[in-house]
């Protein structure tokens, strides 16, 4: 059964309301600095397929089973250009490393009421199985967006490995309306992975993060007022992890309007909860870049600033 994510009978949306708090003395500060430039990496070529690869989309490499992923099929069928286009990928590819350290291509085809709705795909092992799970945002003609992690499984007749749906959360319930993933860390300390997504960024965003409960992504914590999208813009890294010793991680995200960061943590209820007072820039925020004990900051004016969390 499909279960929309502002379904009402759902009991999490009594976290909506609740209102969020400075939790201690820590303090965001901002430092201006040079221009948040992400820096080249040197990695193998991709493959020749990967040229067919949806536009303004990345084939990512991977170091486990996945050697590279990427979307493609690039199909109008889906008209929401949240990302800048109306093109979006209708299958899903990757290259799988063999025993023998050779590759095997893959893909997975959607049907026609459905989309990825997405630039970048994010190769992460969830379970700490040693194997790469990869984690999308596929849009439904009539139900929205939803979370989905994608993995290898052995298929049931040649036992060779096929791409298979491993977990989804649930959908937003309504067409057009879209989310976009914020961050993955072990935001709750319970030795596990968690995922976070702004649901509807570009309205009144919600910050969600979701449990890895395959078949299931499990929402469990919400907080409205947050957003890591510019509407139309292809950019969707607008929020970053802040890793302290002995702390949970942090995530550095902006408010509503993109000119507020905010930096938030779990509490001991399992809530969003701030860690300080939230800092103002003097432009809308068009990427924020991690780096060790905070984030480069890069404003739609063209300015820098290095934002740290001091606590």
């Amino acid at each position: 059964m499909i279960r929309p994510l502002f379904s009402a009978s759902r009991t999490l949306l009594s976290v909506l309301a609740w209102a969020a708090t400075a939790a201690s003395a820590a303090t965001l500060d901002l430092q201006p600095g040079p221009r948040c430039d992400v820096p080249a990496l040197t990695a193998p070529v991709a493959p020749a397929a990967a040229a067919d690869r949806i536009p303004d989309s990345q084939a990512i490499g991977g170091s486990r089973n996945i050697a590279w992923a990427w979307l493609g099929s690039p199909t109008p069928r889906y008209g929401h250009p949240a990302l800048g286009s109306d093109l979006h990928g209708a299958s899903l590819h990757v290259r799988v490393v063999q025993p023998d350290g050779s590759q095997r291509a893959l893909a997975l085809e959607l049907p026609a009421h459905r989309v990825f709705e997405d630039r970048t795909l994010r190769l992460v092992d969830l379970d700490g199985d040693g194997r790469d799970e990869i984690i999308v945002v596929e849009s439904d003609a009539k139900l929205g967006s939803s979370l989905v992690v994608y993995g290898l499984r052995l298929g049931a007749a040649a036992r060779q490995p096929v791409l298979a749906q491993l977990a989804r959360g649930p959908f937003i319930g309504t067409s057009q309306r879209w989310l976009n993933p914020a961050a993955i860390a072990d935001f709750d300390g319970d030795g596990r992975l968690d995922l976070a997504a702004v649901t509807t960024p570009h309205i009144g965003g919600v910050l969600t993060l979701y449990h890895y409960q395959p078949p299931t992504l499990e929402p469990v914590a919400l907080l409205r007022g947050l957003s890591n999208h510019r509407n139309g813009t292809v950019e969707q890294q607008l929020a970053a992890i802040v890793q302290a010793p002995g702390r949970r991680p942090a995530l550095l995200i902006p408010a509503d309007g993109l000119r507020t960061l905010r930096a938030l943590r779990l509490d001991g209820a399992g809530q969003w909860q701030d860690q300080a007072a939230p800092l103002t820039l003097a432009a809308p925020v068009q990427r924020i870049t991690a780096f060790a004990g905070g984030a480069c900051v890069l404003m739609t004016d063209g300015a820098s600033a290095q934002v740290r969390l001091r606590d």
